[in-house]
């Protein structure tokens, strides 16, 4: 990234899974923390959430939709 993301707050739609998980993933590895927006896929946003605070040391939090 041409500027520098750590300690950013991210919110990521649809965050569950495919290629929202996979943001989540690639802003937590700048240094983001991220809130995980999640319609159905508790379970799945949780997972996501988990993996971003273990492996990244970054905060996660999961957000309902409505």
């Amino acid at each position: 990234m041409p500027y520098d993301l750590k300690g950013r707050n991210v919110l990521i739609t649809g965050a569950s899974r495919g290629l929202g998980a996979l943001l989540a993933e690639k802003f937590a590895a700048e240094g983001c923390n991220v809130a995980i927006n999640y319609n159905a896929s508790e379970d799945r946003a949780k997972k996501v959430a988990d993996k971003v605070q273990k492996t990244y040391n970054r905060k996660a939090i999961i957000v309902k939709g409505v």
